[in-house]
C-alpha cells in the first residue's frame, strides 16, 4: 500500500507550484522519479507515525499526521528513513522543500492546538478528480483522528485552486502568506472534528 500511496500522491504533485520550484530546471521524468523518492519517505513515515488512506481503485491516496508528531523530530526522521531525502533530492531541492515547510508549517504549528491532526499530503490522480475522492479521502482520515481524541484539521496548499475545494469540504481559510524563501503563496485551512 506505501508504495501505491507515494505514486498516487507523486503524480498528483507533478505540477504543484511548490514542487515546479523546488525541481526547477529538472525535465519532468526526472521530477516524477524524484518526487516518487520523496513521497516514498513521506509515506513511510506517516504509516510509521499517523496514517495513511488509499481509495480501493488506487486513485486517490492521502497521508496524515497527529499534532504530537507533527512536524517530525530528528529521531522520527531518523527512524523512517526521512532522512535520506538530501542524498535522493539533492542539496537544492531538499533546502527548497524545507525553508519553504519550515515557514508556512510552522506558522500552522504556532497557531493550531495542541489536539490537531495534519493533513500532509492528499492526491487524487488527475482523471479522477472532481469525482469526491479528496471529500473521501479527507473524512477517513478525519475519523481516525477523531479515534485519537483530535478536536481539529489542519492542511495547506500552494495552488489557489485548492483553497475552494477545500472550502466546499467545510474547511475555513486560516492564513494567506507568501512564503519569503520560495515567493510562492501557501493557504492554512483548519477544519473542527466533531
Amino acid at each position: 500500500m506505501n508504495k501505491t500511496a507515494a505514486r498516487i500522491i507523486a503524480n498528483a504533485f507533478l505540477h504543484y507550484p511548490l514542487m515546479l520550484y523546488a525541481f526547477e530546471g529538472r525535465t519532468e521524468a526526472e521530477r516524477a522519479q524524484l518526487l516518487n523518492k520523496l513521497y516514498g519517505k513521506c509515506v513511510t513515515a506517516a504509516d510509521m507515525y499517523g496514517g495513511v488512506q488509499v481509495t480501493p481503485d488506487e486513485l486517490g491516496a492521502v497521508i496524515w499526521l497527529p499534532g504530537k508528531n507533527f512536524t517530525l523530530t530528528l529521531p522520527k526522521e531518523i527512524r523512517s528513513g526521512m532522512w535520506t531525502i538530501p542524498v535522493q533530492l539533492g542539496p537544492k531541492a531538499t533546502l527548497r522543500l524545507m525553508n519553504h515547510d519550515a515557514e508556512s508549517e510552522g506558522w500552522v504549528r504556532k497557531n493550531a492546538a495542541a489536539t490537531m491532526g495534519y493533513i500532509w499530503c492528499i492526491g487524487v490522480s488527475p482523471e479522477a478528480r472532481g469525482r469526491g475522492y479528496s471529500r473521501l479521502l479527507i473524512e477517513q482520515s478525519m475519523e481516525q483522528m477523531r479515534q485519537l481524541g483530535l478536536t481539529e484539521c489542519w492542511l495547506k496548499t500552494e495552488d489557489a485552486k485548492n483553497v475552494t475545494i477545500y472550502q466546499k469540504l467545510g474547511f475555513t481559510l486560516m492564513n494567506e502568506m507568501t512564503v519569503k524563501s520560495s515567493g510562492i503563496k501557501s493557504w492554512a485551512m483548519r477544519k473542527m472534528i466533531l
